[in-house]
């Protein structure tokens, strides 16, 4: 079975898949680091842009803290 990768994720889905750290501090990253969309009351974030960032993060040492 093939499934869809979404353009967007949610804070949820970032600390599920990418981050395990606390919700706060992936919301204080991304809002340093990313354009992010509020829908609603939640942040959601390109998933092209945080793989982007992330892979680029490894090499420049972007600090999660």
């Amino acid at each position: 079975m093939i499934t869809a990768k979404r353009k967007y994720l949610s804070i949820n889905d970032i600390q599920e898949e990418y981050l395990p750290i606390s919700k706060k501090k992936i919301r204080e990253f991304v809002k340093d680091h990313l354009s992010i969309r509020l829908i609603g009351n939640r942040i959601y974030v390109e998933r092209e842009a945080l793989e982007t960032l992330l892979s680029n993060g490894k090499s420049q040492h972007v600090s999660l803290d």
